[in-house]
C-alpha cells in the first residue's frame, strides 16, 4: 500500500496548511488545516478535512470492514 502526501502551501493555493494526498489506487485527497485566528497568514482555511480528521475517518472504515 503506498500513499504520497504533498505540501500545497507555496503551490498558489489559498491554504498555507494545504495537503494533497495520492493513494497507490489511483485517488486523490485533499486536506486542509484549521484556520488560525491569531496569524491568519499561518493557518489553514477550512477547505476540506483536517489530517486528523481522515486519519479518524479511515480508522472507522477499517473497523466496519472488519465486521461485515
Amino acid at each position: 500500500m503506498e500513499c504520497t502526501v504533498s505540501w500545497t502551501g507555496n503551490a498558489g493555493t489559498n491554504s498555507k496548511m494545504g495537503f494533497v494526498a495520492e493513494t497507490g489506487s489511483g485517488h486523490v485527497l485533499m486536506m486542509d488545516g484549521a484556520p488560525d485566528e491569531a496569524k491568519p497568514d499561518n493557518g489553514g482555511r477550512n477547505l476540506a478535512p483536517r489530517p486528523m480528521e481522515t486519519v479518524l475517518a479511515g480508522t472507522g472504515g477499517v473497523q466496519l470492514m472488519t465486521w461485515f
